[in-house]
């Protein structure tokens, strides 16, 4: 899939969910509804792109790497920096996690990129630059205040379908004694499928940036078989963490339920690009190899944080 077909797909996919919203909106409260919708969207949208990453970085206890800490890794990632082209250099952090794992966040000056003690054990150079060079994708193309508005219209779709469901309780004695009901079955059916189905598009979403962030990675690296050969390790990994703590979990995910698309697929995808004339030569990857900062250790295996929600 090319990029102008992922930014085309990920647009239909944002309107449409904007579409719910207001929807929904126009169901509980008719024109003003739409409108509240806008207003209070547009408002969470300025906050979101405002948001400053450091309660993320917190609750992940990630801690900045300084040229100090781990020189071959800023070396590293300096080069990718600059073959992305990007305005402002993000912060590298390292997070205290056996998990394979990197996630970029923020955005212009306050963009991080975080990899965690497990990625930086487990994987060589070249794994490594495209890993980073993907994380630089998700800064480059917004994916960060892309899914942030996504999540914006999943979150309100949702608000309001509960509140729809508050005023049909509370007016169903109303109706028993033979009053009329706030809204139409048609309302009742838009209500309880609407923040359904903003959820699947919010996934769907998600998976089209993760591949727009793999051909953008590979524009960076011109190595589509060291990001291939990253995502192999870490896939390997997940399944390694479920079946220690859900063992004999055999029921695959549905494609739909995903927030990343399959493995295979994407692996297949960046081996096609071997041939694809937009990837750009290759560059050298500087040795030595990169490790773990010196002076730190992780020895607690990866677990749900329930007070964060997250998985480290």
């Amino acid at each position: 899939m090319s990029a102008p077909s992922n930014q085309g797909q990920s647009f239909k996919i944002v309107f449409a969910m904007f579409g719910l919203l207001a929807l929904a909106g126009f169901v509980l409260w008719g024109p003003l509804g739409i409108i509240g919708a806008v207003a209070l969207s547009a408002f969470l949208i300025y906050s979101v792109s405002r948001a400053s990453p450091k309660m993320l970085l917190k609750m992940y206890k990630a801690k900045p790497l300084g040229r100090r800490d781990l020189p071959e890794l800023q070396d590293l990632f300096d080069q990718l920096v600059n073959r992305a082209e990007l305005e402002h250099t993000p912060t590298l952090y390292y997070v205290p996690s056996k998990m394979l794992n990197a996630f970029a966040t923020g955005r212009d000056e306050q963009a991080v990129v975080a990899v965690t003690h497990g990625l930086l054990q487990h994987m060589n150079n070249r794994e490594i630059a495209g890993v980073l060079a993907h994380e630089l994708a998700h800064i480059k193309h917004e994916d960060v205040w892309v899914m942030g508005l996504a999540d914006v219209f999943s979150r309100l779709t949702n608000t309001m379908g509960q509140i729809g469901q508050f005023m049909l309780l509370f007016s169903l004695g109303s109706v028993l004694l033979g009053g009329s009901a706030p809204f139409g079955w048609l309302g009742v059916g838009v209500l309880l499928l609407a923040p359904m189905g903003s959820t699947l598009l919010q996934l769907a979403l998600s998976r089209t940036r993760e591949y727009e962030a793999d051909l953008g990675a590979i524009r960076i690296t011109g190595d589509p078989a060291g990001l291939a050969s990253a995502l192999q390790k870490v896939e390997k990994a997940k399944k390694g963490w479920l079946q220690a703590v859900m063992p004999g979990r055999k029921i695959p995910e549905p494609a739909m339920l995903r927030t990343h698309p399959p493995t295979d697929d994407r692996i297949e995808k960046l081996m096609a690009l071997t041939r694809d004339s937009e990837t750009r030569e290759a560059f050298n990857i500087p040795e030595p190899a990169v490790n773990p900062p010196r002076g730190y250790e992780v020895r607690k295996r990866p677990r749900w944080h329930v007070t964060s929600g997250l998985w480290y």
